[in-house]
C-alpha cells in the first residue's frame, strides 16, 4: 500500500530559497572575512620589508663601529707593546748597569 503525500511545491521552494539565502550570506561574510585577512598579510608583509631595511641598517652600523674599534684596539696593542719593550729594555740596561759598573755603554 502506498501512501499519497501531497506537498505544496511553492513552500518547499520558498524554503530552497531561504536556505539559498542564508548560505549567500554566509559565503559573503567568508568573503568579507577573507579580504580582511589578505589586508593584514599585506600589512605584515610591508612591516617585514620594513623591519628588514632597519636590520640592515643596523648591521652596516654595527659593522662600521665594530671595524674602528677593531683598529683603534690594534693601535693601543702596538702602543702598549712599544712601552712594555721599552720597560723591558730600561730594567735590562739598569740591570747591566748594575751589575757591571765599571763597563760603559
Amino acid at each position: 500500500m502506498s501512501q499519497i503525500i501531497e506537498v505544496n511545491i511553492a513552500d518547499v521552494l520558498l524554503r530552497l530559497e531561504a536556505k539559498m539565502d542564508k548560505l549567500e550570506n554566509k559565503i559573503e561574510k567568508l568573503e568579507d572575512k577573507i579580504d580582511h585577512l589578505a589586508n593584514e598579510v599585506n600589512e605584515v608583509k610591508i612591516n617585514v620589508t620594513k623591519l628588514d631595511e632597519k636590520l640592515n641598517s643596523v648591521k652596516s652600523d654595527v659593522k662600521t663601529n665594530f671595524d674602528g674599534l677593531d683598529k683603534r684596539l690594534v693601535n693601543i696593542e702596538f702602543v702598549a707593546r712599544s712601552i712594555a719593550s721599552g720597560i723591558i729594555i730600561a730594567l735590562l740596561l739598569a740591570l747591566t748597569r748594575y751589575l757591571f759598573p765599571n763597563v760603559t755603554l
